[in-house]
């Protein structure tokens, strides 16, 4: 709009004339002036003299410009009816994108505003009510750094958890509260760099979380036998570590009479007795019977040994044979491979603590039935069976001796578990001797930790009472 001030010659002087833009020529062209309430000729307008060079000026001007007007109005009118009358189809495809743009649009709207609520919310100082006879000073907090110190609150617990499941719940909780601090930080600004590695964090131990109760899951599924095994004889084992070990073994049935393992013979596996019983032979001598979780051919595991490949046996192990009049039972054991044994206890510090406390019960549970075997006089002749129970506890070191004395680098790092099986069965240092002698090895040797000669006469006197398999020596 464009106004024009109209000074009236008597008693209109300070009244004003609004003349329209639209309109501006058919006024002009009628001579009369239009205020917001009455027209006025051109008699009674004294200044109009003055005022027609100027008026005649916005005439023409505002003639083009209405006629600007009108062809802007005539051709926009003519594009709308084009629009109108186009198919339905062009309709469509010109109003969906709009429809998605609008919605996405809103969509990121509304998250904006959630997330400035829970700025204001989080962010907002709240005061703490102290009474001003205790202090005058007013303390302020706001809920982002509650969520700080509820993190570093929480990584403090978590150094005196000892359960594997809740450390790592424990973690992810922390480092959530972390990341709501980081993300809404009292400075205004999102911290990325320690927001992007506790969300790091999280991922991992959720992973390790959703593992354990995977694992889990499958040890409520076991057998009864397994889960009666798991009870009485490896109780301080976690359940995820006893399905591990679980799932790495094979299960074997023995009739009454069959042959496990053969005395002198090279064996790679480790076995524990689930179900009926076996004998175990020394030289054709019943030693000692092994039941329900007693292991055979650990070598050494209980004292830390972590002996991989083939060790010699020291005993014959059979199923024990059926008695007259009795039902015969069959003998159920797990069978390990000891190689993939040790990568697993190799990986897994817990569960090869585990396994070592299990096997040290076995070996006092061992000693037992042999006092036990004595005292209820089942022993024929207890002169000979204590001589063949010496060689048996002999041979089984020479065994171990020999299977660490192929590495001479492992040898260095196992020599203290060593020492610590050679106290446990009360290897002095003269059997110690014999025993190397066996491998081909010396005493100076073994202090320096390599072997300064071959032997050619490995084996000789290892293993004699063995017909059925000759002894090969390794060194040379």
């Amino acid at each position: 709009m464009i106004r024009t001030s109209c000074i009236h010659a008597t008693s209109f002087t300070r009244s004003r004339c609004l003349v329209s833009t639209q309109n501006w020529g058919a006024k002009i062209a009628n001579g009369r002036l239009y205020c917001r309430r009455k027209s006025y000729g051109a008699s009674m307008h004294v200044h109009q003299k003055k005022l027609s060079p100027m008026l005649t000026g916005l005439n023409r001007l505002s003639a083009g410009k209405v006629g600007q007007f009108f062809k802007y109005r005539s051709t926009r009118s003519k594009s709308i009816h084009k629009t109108s009358s186009s198919p339905a189809t062009r309709f469509k495809a010109s109003a969906v994108p709009t429809m998605r743009n609008s919605s996405v649009a809103a969509q990121e709207n509304q998250s904006s505003n959630i997330l400035e609520r829970i700025n204001v919310v989080l962010l907002t100082p709240r005061y703490i009510p102290i009474p001003r006879w205790i202090t005058p000073r007013r303390y302020s907090f706001n809920i982002s750094e509650c969520f700080g110190h509820i993190s570093f609150v929480l990584v403090a617990v978590s150094y005196a958890t000892d359960d594997f499941l809740l450390l790592r719940a424990i973690a992810v909780a922390g480092s959530s509260f972390m990341m709501v601090f980081a993300y809404f930080h009292p400075h205004g600004r999102v911290l990325w760099l320690p927001f992007q590695w506790n969300a790091l964090f999280i991922l991992i131990n959720s992973y390790r979380i959703g593992s354990i109760m995977y694992l889990q899951s499958v040890g409520s599924r076991l057998s009864e036998d397994l889960k009666r095994i798991k009870h009485d004889h490896f109780d301080a084992m976690e359940l995820s570590d006893y399905v591990k070990l679980i799932s790495i073994s094979t299960e074997e049935t023995f009739e009454g009479g069959q042959l496990i393992c053969h005395q002198g013979q090279k064996n790679r596996f480790i076995r524990m007795v689930i179900d009926g019983d076996l004998d175990v032979l020394r030289d054709g001598v019943h030693t000692y019977s092994l039941n329900e979780g007693n292991f055979a051919s650990e070598a050494g595991l209980h004292a830390g040994l972590l002996l991989s490949g083939d060790v010699e046996s020291s005993c014959t192990v059979i199923a024990k044979r059926m008695e007259p009049g009795k039902h015969m039972k069959r003998a159920r054991v797990l069978r390990w491979d000891r190689s993939e044994l040790m990568r697993l206890l190799n990986n897994n510090e817990q569960l090869r603590r585990a396994l070592t406390a299990a096997m040290s019960w076995d070996i006092v549970r061992k000693l037992k039935g042999q006092r036990q075997y004595i005292s209820d006089q089942r022993v024929d002749d207890p002169e000979l069976w204590t001589r063949k129970r010496s060689e048996q506890t002999e041979d089984r070191y020479a065994a171990i001796l020999q299977n660490v004395l192929q590495c001479p680098d492992y040898f260095l790092k196992r020599r203290d578990e060593l020492n610590k099986y050679r106290i446990i069965h009360h290897i002095d240092d003269e059997h110690h001797k014999l025993a190397l002698e066996k491998c081909g090895w010396t005493l100076e040797e073994y202090e320096a930790g390599e072997q300064r000669h071959h032997s050619t006469n490995y084996g000789e006197g290892f293993g004699q009472a063995n017909k059925f398999t000759e002894l090969p020596g390794i060194f040379g």
